[in-house]
């Protein structure tokens, strides 16, 4: 009968030393694969925010970019509204300048006495002085009224015309944040909201619809909980019961 008890006491110690040695190698092959989650989760999370860094530095590139070239057509804009000013100018003094050789010449027509064609000729040089005179005075109020007109429009500038001159993708923001966009005499809207957008990258994103932030997100909260998980980790009756004995 001892013989029989001895017997069962040591089988029963071997189960719990075969069930203890089989519960350290499960909970060794859980730590191992939890840990290869883990580092897995750790270096898509590195890539996820290495992308999102890129993002937003090409975002800023892109609006910087496109900020540059509003204001450049904006320049040559009002480049060739000056050229036009100049042209017309050039054409007013042209005709005043033919319009005195005609009088001078009819003095000279006109009378054969030498006094009476030098006070023609005079009076000729005269109006043309004054033509003169009244064609810089306009192209001064014409120029004038250029740039103050060029500067009413950069404020002024309507949504319409920002949402014309902007890429569509960036719409969805000036939609967004447009009531604080404003222009003033040496920005236009279009240039305020894209110095705006560059210097918000991560509302361009947003306004992407770009899916890179949603996935750092994600995978913060999965490593998070692969992290706890390693460090607390409990096996469950089913994962105990699973043991062969």
């Amino acid at each position: 009968m001892n013989a029989a008890r001895s017997s069962d006491a040591l089988d029963a110690g071997t189960a719990r030393k075969h069930r203890a040695s089989l519960r350290r190698d499960i909970e060794r092959d859980h730590r191992r694969k939890a840990r290869a989650k883990l580092v897995e989760l750790r270096e898509q999370l590195r890539a996820a925010r290495l992308s999102r860094k890129n993002a937003l530095g090409d975002a800023t590139l892109r609006c910087r970019a496109e900020r540059i070239a509003v204001r450049e057509k904006t320049r040559m804009e009002r480049l060739l509204a000056l050229e036009e000013l100049r042209k017309a100018l050039h054409a007013e003094r042209q005709a005043a300048r033919d319009t005195c050789a005609v009088r001078k010449e009819d003095a000279k027509k006109a009378t054969s006495d030498a006094i009476q064609r030098a006070r023609g000729e005079l009076d000729a040089e005269r109006k043309y002085q004054d033509d003169l005179k009244r064609i810089e005075s306009g192209n001064r109020a014409r120029r004038f009224a250029t740039h103050r007109s060029s500067a009413r429009e950069r404020r002024s500038e309507s949504d319409d015309e920002v949402r014309v001159n902007i890429p569509a993708e960036l719409v969805a923001l000036f939609e967004r944040v447009k009531a604080g966009i404003k222009g003033s005499a040496r920005e236009t809207r279009t240039e305020a909201f894209l110095r705006y957008a560059e210097e918000n990258p991560d509302e361009v994103l947003v306004a992407l619809d770009d899916k890179t932030e949603a996935v750092i997100r994600d995978l913060e909260r999965q490593e998070r909980e692969a992290a706890r998980h390693l460090r607390r980790r409990r096996y469950t009756p089913a994962e105990l019961a699973a043991v062969p004995f």
